[in-house]
């Protein structure tokens, strides 16, 4: 009976230490996620002083590029708040809930990835028509 006890206190031990590690990491997650969005607030705030005093007046490629990268940002945001509220939640339905708003933030952050490329790929053709001879 006595090996019993002590089984099941050391079950108990086991299951705090390992709960106590998981939301250590869970929020080295959330943390990463902040850190992403600086990240992305100083690309949006760079790319957008960037085409402000762009010359050209096709930018259409920059311009799909900077409407990805507002895309990602807010993307980026609301992935990160809701993964700290879920870090905070003890209600299921609500937990559920930032779940699925971490999943729309995913999804946007991938939506203005598909549009950065495309306008990569814009300005890329874009920037094939300007030379008019062969570099050796």
């Amino acid at each position: 009976m006595e090996n019993t006890i002590n089984s099941s206190y050391d079950n108990k031990d086991r299951n705090d230490e390992k709960s106590k590690k998981i939301l250590q990491l869970e929020k080295q997650v959330s943390l990463g996620l902040w850190i992403q969005v600086i990240g992305q607030i100083v690309e949006l705030k760079g790319l957008s002083d960037l085409l402000q005093i762009e010359d050209d007046s096709n930018t259409t490629g920059e311009k799909q590029i900077v409407s990805g990268v507002w895309i990602r940002t807010i993307g980026q945001i609301l992935e990160a708040v809701s993964v700290s509220k879920q870090l905070r939640e003890t209600d299921k339905a609500r937990l559920i809930e930032e779940q699925k708003m971490a999943i729309t933030g995913d999804s946007l952050v991938a939506i203005g990835s598909v549009l950065e490329v495309i306008g990569g790929l814009l300005v890329l053709e874009e920037e094939k028509g300007k030379i008019s001879f062969l570099v050796p």
